[in-house]
């Protein structure tokens, strides 16, 4: 079978870190009748429900909504037979709209997220502690550290660090892996770049980033969504200048 669908291709990709995301139910159609009880009788039975697992859970990874399950079965049996008589779209027009949904869902996210980034800095920029750079970057100096001692952009600095976005939700932590990273100041988002030149070794600094300093409208990963704002709690445990 040469022409798969997509979806289920998608939901094998998948698979692996779709297994960490929030259970949720999706939402039935009206017309959906209470299913009979499935009952896995052999191997092959069994690999059948857990590749609809997969799918369910790709679904909910990618926080789709009003999913209606006859739909999305009807449209899976009518991919799976081969027969472009049986199906109520070409597959051309298939893959058109989802991928369109999937635009306009970032695009609203991304949206909304710029949004409330905005918002938040706007707030935070009056807080006591805070000064506000002219990139944008907003920082709060915890301890200066060895004023005599800071970093260029070219050099190696070794830190701690906690990432949070501007919710509290934490996405990182070098803390909790219990290994401090080491990594050229000029190779990092660029917010870090300008803000950890800020302190001096021993030093700890907060950083609120906007967006445009971060990961801007791509995000990063599962965990950062496009057009987030950032908050990172860093110490500078170490410099190496650039030789």
């Amino acid at each position: 079978m040469t022409k798969v669908v997509f979806i289920l291709g998608a939901a094998a990709a998948f698979a692996c870190i779709a297994v960490s995301a929030p259970a949720q139910k999706l939402k039935k159609s009206a017309a959906t009748a209470q299913p009979a009880k499935v009952v896995l009788k052999n191997h092959q039975d069994s690999v059948n429900y857990a590749i609809g697992m997969s799918m369910g859970r790709t679904l909910l990874q990618f926080k789709i909504k009003h999913v209606d399950e006859v739909l999305v079965g009807k449209g899976i049996g009518n991919m799976l037979s081969e027969k472009e008589s049986n199906m109520l779209m070409t597959e051309g027009k298939a893959m058109e709209l989802v991928q369109n949904y999937f635009m306009e869902m970032r695009n609203n996210e991304g949206a909304a997220a710029l949004k409330e980034g905005n918002a938040f800095l706007e707030n935070n920029r009056t807080k006591p502690g805070v000064v506000v750079l002219p990139s944008g970057l907003q920082y709060k100096i915890v301890a200066a550290g060895d004023i005599n001692a800071k970093p260029t952009s070219q050099d190696t600095v070794v830190v701690h660090y906690r990432g949070t976005l501007i919710d509290g939700k934490e996405f990182d932590s070098s803390y909790k892996r219990k290994q401090p990273l080491t990594f050229p100041l000029n190779q990092v988002i660029k917010g870090w770049t300008e803000g950890v030149q800020l302190i001096g070794k021993g030093g700890r600094i907060i950083l609120y980033i906007p967006s445009n300093l971060a990961y801007g409208e791509r995000g990063a990963g599962k965990d950062i969504p496009g057009n987030a704002a950032l908050i990172f709690e860093i110490e500078l445990i170490d410099i190496n200048p650039h030789s």
